[in-house]
């Protein structure tokens, strides 16, 4: 039998594809942040054979961060049939129209959105699923992945067992999550960095109008996040808005205007709020 999962899908190999003794081929769809840090990543443990995007510029980067016959194309008319893992790192609008338009190659597809269903695939390809990484990335920022949780779903237990085992092959951390699950993973997500992110940028912006800046805000933020690590987020809460200090409250609010006194004032009445009602 041939090392290919996609034949072993069809010959019940499953048992031989999940010896370790095969190294999978992945065509990786995509060379944004998300695609840049996997593609490295999944080239340790298996054979990133082809990197497409519509940029021809950035798939070539990631074909030589790579390395070894990955080969770099610009056109979906250029993906080849062969591979194990049909992998679409992109933005979320555009993985229909990419699962619409590629053939239904033997294989497992997937995509890496924390936001877009599954069934996405229904109706396009055989056997598909879910490749969903927790993290932000950003291109050149380096990343420990075998840190990073994989949540993974598929539309069989063949999909799915042999998703998770890729995952497997990159981190210690993976569990299953189906896309409500998964959604709520996602919305959490955004809560916890992306609106955080834009909280330290007010403050970056604050204190950049006495020629400081955000790095002065480092201790406090790395001590925040270890707190963490003991306790849970409603115990760790501090500030005055916890205190119920409304004096501090009302000082801080003058001092701000337009947008920034309105995030200020509801985020503190969300505190005063949570607080009061839990005593």
């Amino acid at each position: 039998m041939s090392n290919n999962i996609a034949r072993g899908i069809m010959t019940n190999g499953l048992d031989e594809l999940s010896t370790g003794n095969i190294r999978w081929k992945i065509t990786l769809i995509g060379a944004g942040n998300v695609a840049t840090h996997l593609g490295q990543a999944l080239a340790r443990v298996a054979e990133v054979v082809q990197v497409v995007s519509r940029n021809i510029e950035s798939a070539q980067r990631l074909s030589n961060l790579i390395g070894g016959d990955c080969i770099a194309s610009s056109s979906l008319d250029e993906v080849k049939c062969g591979s194990d893992f049909y992998l679409i790192a992109v933005n979320d609008d555009s993985i229909k129209p990419i699962a619409e338009s590629l053939p239904d190659y033997p294989g497992i597809w997937a995509h890496t959105s924390g936001s877009v269903p599954a069934d996405v695939f229904a109706g396009y390809k055989t056997n598909y699923g879910v490749f969903y990484p927790l993290q932000t990335f950003t291109r050149d920022v380096k990343v420990d992945v075998s840190e990073i949780p994989f949540f993974i779903e598929g539309n069989s237990s063949v999909a799915r067992q042999c998703l998770a085992s890729l995952a497997r092959m990159l981190s210690g951390r993976v569990e299953y999550a189906d896309s409500i699950r998964r959604g709520r993973l996602h919305v959490s997500a955004v809560f916890a960095c992306n609106y955080a992110n834009l909280m330290w940028l007010i403050a970056d912006e604050l204190l950049k109008k006495d020629d400081l800046d955000i790095t002065y805000m480092m201790p406090l933020l790395k001590e925040t996040l270890k707190k963490l690590s003991n306790v849970s987020p409603r115990e760790a809460m501090t500030g005055p808005a916890r205190r119920g200090d409304r004096e501090v409250i009302r000082k801080h609010i003058e001092m701000l205007a337009g947008d920034d006194r309105k995030i200020y004032k509801i985020l503190a009445d969300r505190i005063l709020e949570e607080y009061s009602m839990n005593g």
